[in-house]
């Protein structure tokens, strides 16, 4: 393959990384022959300028004719970023996770400390394990979580212990959209913060949990209208299997039933 670069989103240009490229496929769940095959119908498009969104758009659509699903694991992450602009979202597609994992979860809870009241993203219960959720949502992927986060967090939490004590919550996680740096990762190591991101675990990342537990987010499906995306967040349906359960909200938009069915496939 020629020489060329890439525009990025924020208008720099970088040497197109077929490597990057090869990674992002295979993490979908795509065989070697597959990012292969891929690679080979889209590289007679791909020319010195050609903005990262466009080789993102070229590369799903060749994989959406091999496998629909792959083509959603691919997309997963601009997907997650599509449930802002606000964070509830996020913090709904979280609470979604802990309790396929076996939690009962309560979303956004007014939970009293020694000195003031904390607004909890989410607070998760499984048999003795009382978890309290950070849950940080950033729009554009250069949102990266510093160290101030995570110490931020320990101090809610210390105060929300010293009110209730151990025997009430018992541990504390964040969850990002984006990536942590080294030195929140190493604090939050530190005081026993659990964390759940693009980049964290290595092995164990937050889109590999919504992979496992197929909980994708209804902005995977590009049968969906950004506005009737829009207004189904607003009214708190987030992960795909939701609009399954309450497919008729769609019948109170402007969508025939040919849509619809497309939508459901």
């Amino acid at each position: 393959m020629k020489n060329f670069s890439i525009r990025k989103r924020c208008q720099d240009y970088e040497p197109f990384d077929l490597v990057k490229l090869k990674e992002s496929l295979k993490k979908s769940g795509a065989s070697y022959s597959m990012c292969n095959d891929i690679i080979d119908e889209i590289s007679p498009k791909l020319k010195d300028g050609t903005t990262s969104n466009q080789v993102f758009k070229l590369a799903r659509q060749s994989l959406a004719k091999k496998s629909k699903v792959l083509a959603a694991n691919y997309h997963l992450v601009r997907a997650i970023y599509e449930l802002g602009p606000t964070g509830y979202p996020f913090e709904v597609l979280c609470a979604q996770m802990l309790a396929k994992k076996g939690f009962k979860t309560e979303v956004g809870k007014i939970i009293k400390g020694k000195y003031v009241s904390h607004e909890v993203d989410v607070v998760a219960k499984r048999d003795d394990v009382s978890l309290l959720c950070e849950c940080k949502f950033h729009n554009k992927n250069t949102g990266k979580s510093h160290v101030k986060v995570p110490l931020y967090i320990h101090s809610r939490f210390l105060d929300i212990l010293e009110e209730h004590g151990k025997s009430s919550y018992n541990a504390y996680a964040i969850f990002s959209n984006t990536t942590f740096s080294k030195d929140a990762i190493t604090y939050a190591e530190g005081v026993n913060i659990k964390l759940f991101s693009m980049n964290y675990p290595k092995k164990n990342t937050f889109v590999d949990h919504i992979i496992r537990y197929k909980i994708y987010p209804i902005t995977c499906l590009k049968s969906l209208r950004k506005r009737d995306a829009n207004y189904l967040l607003d009214k708190g349906i987030v992960v795909i299997k939701q609009l399954k359960e309450n497919i008729t909200m769609l019948a109170q938009r402007d969508l025939n039933n040919k849509e619809i069915n497309a939508i459901q496939r």
